[in-house]
Formats: C-alpha cells, structure tokens, sequence
C-alpha cells in the first residue's frame, strides 16, 4: 500500500496497484513495476552485467571511502558510489568479455583538486605496511597541517581491503599498520588520497603501486 506524502496533493511513497512511489534527494518520482520477461539476454546486455559486476565487487567495500573521495561530484544527481562506477567504467576496465578484470593503476577512489602528500612512499616490512608522505604546507593550495590521509590497500588474492585504523594527518607524515597473517605471501594494491578537516576539500587518489607481502 502506498503512503501520500505531503497531503493529497504531495508525492506517494510505497507501491499503488501498478506503480511504485519513491524519494530521492527530496525529489518525489514514480515509476512502474518491472515486467518479468521469458526472453534469454542478449550478448549486449550480458556484456554490461559483466561489466557491472567486475567493478561494483571492488567499489561496494570501499563505499564510506567514495563517500568522501566523490561527495563533492554531482551531489544533486549522483550518489558518490554512482560517480565512482561512472568515472571508473571507462579507466578501469580492461579485457573482452567475458575475462574482464581491473587495471588497477588506473583505479580512482577520490576526484579533487586539492593539494596532495607530495613525495608518497609505500613499503613492508616485519608484517608492517608502512607508508610515509611529505609534510609540507603548500600555500597555493591552502593545504593544512591537520588534512587528513586515507590509505586503502586491495589484496586480489583473498578479496579484502586493509586501510590504517585511525586516519592520519598530514603533519604526522607517516602510518604504519599490521597485516592480518591469513594476507601475507602475497600482493597488494596501495592507494591514497587526502581531504582538508572538513572533507570537503578533496585531492585525486594517486596509486601507490603493488607491493609483496613477503
């Protein structure tokens, strides 16, 4: 049963016979129920499945980070997560259907003009990743001793992502955090990116490289 929303006049949330009500960003819609249908996919639609699903399996875990590398991006018609496959889709996607993998050089988590770490370094050592930054205040772009750092690592392998347990800030210039040992023996993939205090100052995310756990 569907809710009026905002007197007779307003939108409706919520399914009325054929037709389904709903918000979005304060924009009331309606759009009708789905059609099942017997007909197999064509190759076409297989091929933007495929896609999809090769990308949204790497996007979805890190949506909190998007949320701040993207919540700048068209926020009055996208989700951040939305941007990120949109943007994503075209730089990362590599192969022919149906072996798609991820170029994961190319990946972005963040978008921004804002000053970045400067000189970024990522290593291992002693069941220790530890990656260190430059520290310097840049005043062109007014960046600030208390910007924050965001460090993501993706482990292919076993499917899992790692970041630092607290988030830095530029004027630390270096984290360091343990590598569960279910991870080691094998590669990861390092990523960056940093934000003023108020995350809405946002640098583009930069790959680190491929490191071995060993």
């Amino acid at each position: 049963m569907g809710t009026i929303v905002n007197g007779a006049n307003g939108g409706f949330s919520g399914k009325a016979g054929s037709v389904i009500g709903a918000s979005w960003k304060s924009i009331n819609y309606i759009r009708g129920l789905a059609k099942k249908s017997n007909k197999p996919y064509t190759e076409a639609q297989l091929i933007v499945q495929a896609r999809f699903k090769t990308l949204m399996r790497f996007l979805l875990p890190i949506n909190n980070f998007l949320k701040i590398g993207f919540g700048q991006k068209k926020a009055d018609r996208l989700t951040p997560l939305n941007y990120a496959f949109q943007l994503n889709q075209d730089l990362a996607i590599q192969g022919v259907y149906p072996d798609l993998s991820l170029d994961y050089s190319k990946i972005r988590i963040a978008d921004g003009i804002y000053g970045g770490g400067g000189t970024v370094e990522a290593g291992f050592d002693a069941d220790v990743i530890t990656v260190v930054w430059s520290t310097g205040i840049n005043d062109v772009y007014q960046t600030k001793e208390d910007d924050l750092f965001y460090v993501i690592c993706y482990h292919p392998a076993k499917d899992e992502f790692m970041t630092s347990p607290t988030v830095p800030k530029r004027q630390d210039g270096t984290v360091t955090f343990g590598v569960p040992e279910h991870l080691l023996g094998d590669a990861v993939h390092i990523w960056y990116f940093m934000s003023d205090r108020t995350k809405t100052k946002i640098s583009r995310s930069s790959y680190l490289g491929e490191i071995m756990l060993a």
